[in-house]
């Protein structure tokens, strides 16, 4: 059985160091432990794992005798080896999400200790995180400049066969912990919307994500089809760079007047027909620890942003370039964002980018203001990178610093229970609402359409992206 997946983008290599996470990395490599529908971790390579009683020591059994697709033993140590250089290597800096861990050992040949400096019950978002993949790092640093095109070992269910930016291949793998149903996966990078439901609707494809906005009731009618939608875990915002006090995006009334003039409502309505959400708030409506009182209520006011606009800059007018990430949907938004602020008289010179490495070599260059997406699993601890001092530089390409915010952020990250977890969360979405490290604007719906001979197969608000392991296409597809 082949399934046949349509994609809304371009696909970067298939590595765990590369600029962005597509499916395809979900099916042939595994982590640690997985984010179930519930929030929870559930195993993965991982079988079961015991926190010790002080909370400062996690061991995780592996899977016995586990393989990598090209037959090598992925033991404790060659975990270890993945771990270790995803740590000090993520793409453009370090991953935060480290900060609380001292040391990892490997114990024997089926065990990871994880030693932390104070309790963190957040652990498991480090771990299940597509940033902490694990895969053959001997393999990949045997040959760098080819780990992620012509081959990747991961222990996933299925094994790389081709890769390509268009279309992305991959077969069962014989040495899968699991048991797919599938023998292979087909993914293609098809741009346009239109053409991705024309080639479901002509049988050319199983499943597809992201169909038109202003089509997705009629695919809910066709009994041929089953339409999944939930909010999507991510945020398009707008960012300033603190740093040109030039243009006063230090200045807190600056940065209020341009979120006060953009219309969000109109965004939604206008580029998601109404499938998604505005939002004042640094965590999108799907992530379990949002809080929908920090976007109660909030509502565009150009008389006000004028009025704010005039008090921090009387005689100065605002001019710049704005660097885009060259996405239809981004771009659309962006042009909203540029035609609101004409209206208070601030005005934006749009430069549209190749999502993903040469969108972040861009924004890296420290251009006056940017509009960006960021996609990930768990919403406060990624916001902890895109607004918190410690990251000044990738991914807080504002340089924004808040130290009440610091102080939410670290609040979190040593949080016991989910009343604690929740009370810091929101803290930190109260503060970001109000002094803006960035400029959050909407969030998208995310949609995915599949045949129904496509079974096993189940899209949830959790996770990125579906997982492969229990997909099958009954014999009538």
């Amino acid at each position: 059985m082949i399934l046949r997946e349509a994609f809304d983008y371009p696909f970067s290599p298939v590595t765990p160091t590369g600029p962005h996470i597509d499916p395809c990395h979900l099916a042939v490599y595994e982590t640690l432990v997985i984010k179930g529908e519930d929030g929870t971790a559930q195993p993965g390579l991982a079988t079961s794992w015991q926190i010790s009683d002080d909370q400062l020591e996690w061991r995780f059994q592996l899977r016995p005798n586990a393989r990598f697709h090209s037959g090598e033993p992925c033991d404790a140590r060659a975990t270890l080896e993945a771990l270790t250089h995803l740590r000090d290597t993520f793409p453009l800096g370090v991953l935060w999400y480290w900060d609380p861990v001292d040391t990892v050992v490997a114990e024997g040949s089926d065990v990871l200790v994880f030693r932390l400096r104070y309790p963190y019950s957040r652990l498991p978002s480090l771990l299940w995180g597509t940033h902490s993949t694990i895969y053959n790092e001997r393999q990949r640093a045997a040959e760098p400049e080819r780990y992620g095109f012509d081959r990747a070992d991961g222990t996933g269910p299925f094994q790389l066969v081709s890769w390509s930016e268009e279309r992305v291949v991959a077969e069962r793998s014989e040495h899968a912990g699991s048991s797919p149903k599938l023998d292979r996966i087909e993914w293609s990078a098809v741009l346009d919307a239109a053409d991705r439901v024309a080639a479901l609707e002509q049988g050319n494809v199983d499943v597809l994500h992201g169909p038109p906005f202003a089509e997705v009731d009629r695919l809910i009618q066709d009994e041929r089809f089953v339409v999944t939608e939930h909010p999507q875990l991510s945020s398009i915002y707008l960012g300033l760079d603190w740093r040109r006090s030039d243009l006063g995006f230090d200045d807190l009334r600056v940065r209020r007047a341009l979120s006060l003039a953009v219309d969000r409502d109109a965004m939604v309505r206008e580029v998601f027909a109404g499938r998604g959400q505005a939002t004042w708030s640094i965590a999108p409506p799907g992530d379990e620890f949002y809080d929908p009182a920090v976007d109660r209520g909030r509502t565009r006011d150009a008389a006000q942003a004028r009025d704010l606009l005039r008090q921090a800059r009387p005689d100065e007018p605002i001019r710049c370039e704005c660097v885009v990430q060259d996405d239809p949907f981004i771009s659309r938004i962006a042009a909203l964002v540029a035609e609101h602020l004409a209206e208070i008289g601030v005005e934006l010179d749009l430069r549209f980018v190749k999502p993903f490495e040469p969108f972040y070599v861009e924004v890296e260059s420290s251009p006056a203001c940017f509009i960006n997406k960021w996609l990930w699993q768990d919403a406060i601890d990624a916001v902890i990178g895109f607004a918190s001092t410690r990251c000044k530089g990738f991914p807080n390409w504002q340089h924004a610093s808040i130290p009440a915010l610091d102080g939410a952020f670290d609040r979190w990250l040593r949080a016991g229970p989910p009343s604690e977890l929740q009370a810091a969360a929101s803290a930190a979405q109260q503060i970001a609402s109000e002094e803006l490290p960035y400029v959050p604007l909407v969030t998208p719906h995310d949609v995915w359409v599949q045949t129904r001979h496509l079974s096993g197969f189940t899209p949830h608000g959790a996770d990125l992206y579906p997982r492969y392991d229990r997909a099958c296409l009954d014999a009538t597809s």
